[in-house]
């Protein structure tokens, strides 16, 4: 079995929610652009590196945070290396100091006994299967589409790490707590909080789906 190693930074200035998308460019920019873990864009091409986001950025009680998965964590010394961690966010000046800091390994793996979990503000349709979505008229449907649409994100989640399973990933939805329009990058999309079981360890505060590097699709364990 794999490890992963995850390293989560909670600084001390608070932000609005619709401010992580400047503190992830204000971070990208004092770390350096050519150092793309940051910010996922390719600067060669124009686009971007469709991949695991291996820094990602959060907001856990109001409060920004760095979440670094594998080499995303040596990545981070290019930020902390900066002699003036001050980040210009939206026009104003935000002096950041490390509140929280933490350092955990986890095993990769696809185990006999489901875990349960929270999904906040997960993305879960493209533009196709957002209309294959629509066109569902019962509930039922609707929520197996989801859980298999989950079920592949985890197995792509646990394929970009390098591990293999050796059995089915099994997810079950549980719940849907809410259903709501969003905007994301200027567009309105449907974004969904939800209650499953899967039989995958996931650290709290990995993403998934579409803008999960930038606060959207948040998985958190219950207990």
């Amino acid at each position: 079995m794999n490890k992963l190693r995850i390293l989560s930074v909670a600084f001390d200035t608070p932000i609005e929610p619709w401010e992580l998308r400047a503190f992830r460019g204000a971070v990208a920019r004092k770390a350096g652009w050519e150092h793309d873990l940051f910010h996922n864009h390719n600067t060669d091409t124009g686009g971007f590196h469709y991949r695991l986001p291996l820094i990602q950025y959060k907001q856990d009680h109001g409060r920004p945070m760095l979440v670094c998965l594998n080499e995303g964590i040596e990545e981070l010394h290019h930020f902390f290396s900066q002699p003036d961690w001050t980040l210009e966010l939206n026009g104003r000046s935000a002096p950041v100091r490390i509140a929280r800091l933490d350092v955990k390994q986890y095993t990769l793996g696809v185990w006999e006994k489901p875990f349960r979990y929270h999904i906040r503000n997960w993305i879960a349709l493209n533009e196709d299967n957002y209309a294959t979505y629509t066109r569902l008229d019962g509930m039922v449907e609707r929520l197996y589409m989801l859980e298999k649409i989950l079920q592949n994100q985890l197995v792509g989640f646990l394929h970009q790490l390098g591990y293999d399973p050796e059995r089915p990933v099994e997810v079950k939805l549980l719940s849907k707590k809410d259903e709501r329009w969003v905007s994301y990058k200027g567009v309105k999309v449907l974004a969904f909080s939800l209650e499953f079981t899967c039989n995958v360890a996931m650290p709290d505060y990995v993403g998934m789906g579409k803008g999960c590097s930038s606060g959207w699709g948040v998985v958190k364990k219950l207990k």
